[in-house]
């Protein structure tokens, strides 16, 4: 199977396969499409997550994408191309790793003649502005530099919300959002919802409000959508539980409240019979600097059950994986509970998983979801092949490798090693241990991604080395 599509700037596209789809029944395929519809319908509001001037640049540059009358054999003009597929990739105008503005690439002389020579009789403009006026509002996004700089800013010496070019907050600093979320937190008890994980956090007359991502409130329009088609998928799923899970996320994206997402949550860790799952929602917080608010994203897949049967071997044994991890007693989980893991292919990535893909995702965030009912894991079998099936085409091995023999065991032997890896970080990684008693996640603020990722990642390699 060949997989490379195309490179451009520091960017490879992969194509995957989704294998054994042919194979499911009727039912499971409009399952899926379904499933996949809801997950077409939230990409403008990752858009807006990411940035207050993403979706009318977009808007902006598409329509010179599609209108342009000049020559397109230009250098300039491939610039331009280059820079608009940036963009799409990285959901923005700000990397997708580094979450560094993209630089434009070409002129400001430039865009003013793509703009002169296309066609904007059928571009939407705001009531009463002017095409002139809403261009020349952007000009500064795209051409200087300081402005909308860094996504996400993570520097401890500068307010993370003022640095940060994320459309989380609005004229909001770091210590206000700060003592707005310890005091919702201070009574919440065990058993806490997450705070502020599905709203804009906005200061009207002096006063700080919650702006809630639901039907009748922020992104309504497209978490409408969303609720339309979940409600249709819900008509094939595979057994009750699913029903039901589907039922509490609805009923969440209609009210934003988040008991109902942490009791959506809990219903859709008990669901493990069915061959088709899927995330829909707010989930992670990479996106934000306080690690507060998340970003949409959604996943359609259905089960390898040949391959599940390798991870289910180390989820049966998590208990053995966590006594004997080499962390002080106090971290570790005198009874793991709950842990599932499977292997699965996507049928569709959408929102904040989409195009830069995960390999493998394990959930729910809420910990003490996690330490009462126990998580989900998941290694994404088609991914990780059509990442194999390049890496051994791009040189790397040859390059690395100490040896022939090397070369060989890496073929033979890598993609299995890989997954393995995979597993173990998501499965047994992210699903071990425990914060220690009185603390929370919250408290280590911009720390707290990079610090669990990375604890998840040292705790495969360990049991891998």
């Amino acid at each position: 199977m060949e997989v490379f599509v195309e490179k451009f700037a520091d960017l490879k596209i992969l194509r995957y396969a989704v294998p054994g789809f042919e194979a499911l029944d009727l039912n499971r395929k409009l399952y899926i499409y379904y499933l996949s519809e809801a997950a077409l319908c939230g990409r403008d509001i990752l858009w807006d997550q990411n940035n207050r001037y993403n979706l009318r640049l977009r808007a902006v540059l598409e329509t010179i994408w599609d209108t342009f009358k000049g020559d397109r054999d230009t250098d300039s003009f491939k610039s331009f191309e280059i820079y608009l597929k940036r963009v799409w990739f990285s959901n923005g105008i700000h990397h997708h790793y580094s979450t560094e503005k993209i630089p434009v690439g070409f002129s400001e002389t430039y865009f003013d003649e793509l703009v002169a020579n296309s066609l904007w009789g059928d571009f939407k403009l705001p009531f009463g502005v002017e095409l002139e006026d809403f261009i020349a509002s952007l000009k500064d996004v795209l051409f200087d530099p300081k402005k909308e700089a860094k996504r996400v800013n993570l520097d401890p010496d500068k307010d993370l919300i003022q640095a940060s070019s994320n459309n989380y907050y609005k004229e909001v600093t770091q210590s206000e959002a700060e003592a707005f979320y310890t005091g919702l937190k201070a009574s919440a008890g065990s058993e806490p919802v997450s705070y502020g994980l599905n709203s804009t956090l906005v200061k009207e007359k002096d006063q700080l409000v919650e702006k809630v991502w639901k039907v009748d409130g922020k992104y309504g329009k497209a978490i409408e959508k969303i609720v339309f088609w979940l409600a249709k998928a819900s008509e094939y799923a595979e057994n009750d539980l699913q029903k039901k899970h589907i039922a509490s996320l609805i009923e969440y994206y209609k009210t934003g409240d988040l008991s109902l997402f942490d009791q959506y949550s809990i219903e859709w860790v008990k669901e493990l019979e069915g061959d088709i799952d899927f995330v829909n929602g707010f989930i992670e917080v990479y996106g934000d600097p306080l690690g507060i608010k998340a970003s949409w994203e959604s996943i359609v897949n259905y089960k390898d059950k040949e391959a599940t049967k390798r991870a289910v071997i180390l989820s049966e044994n998590a208990q053995w994986f966590e006594d004997h991890s080499p962390v002080s007693a106090e971290f570790k989980k005198p009874a793991v509970k709950g842990v599932s893991a499977k292997v699965i292919n996507v049928a569709i990535l959408a929102g904040d998983c989409y195009p830069a893909t995960p390999i493998g995702i394990n959930l729910p965030n809420a910990e003490w979801i996690r330490e009462k009912h126990g998580s989900k894991s998941v290694t994404i079998e088609n991914i990780t092949y059509a990442y194999f099936l390049e890496s051994m085409n791009n040189g790397m091995l040859e390059e690395f490798a100490g040896s022939e023999e090397e070369m060989e065991r890496a073929r033979q032997y890598g993609y299995l090693a890989g997954n393995l890896h995979t597993d173990l970080h998501e499965c047994l990684g992210h699903g071990s241990g425990k914060v220690r008693e009185g603390v929370s996640t919250e408290n280590l603020k911009n720390y707290y991604s990079t610090i669990e990722e990375t604890r998840a990642d040292l705790f495969a390699l360990y049991y891998m080395m």
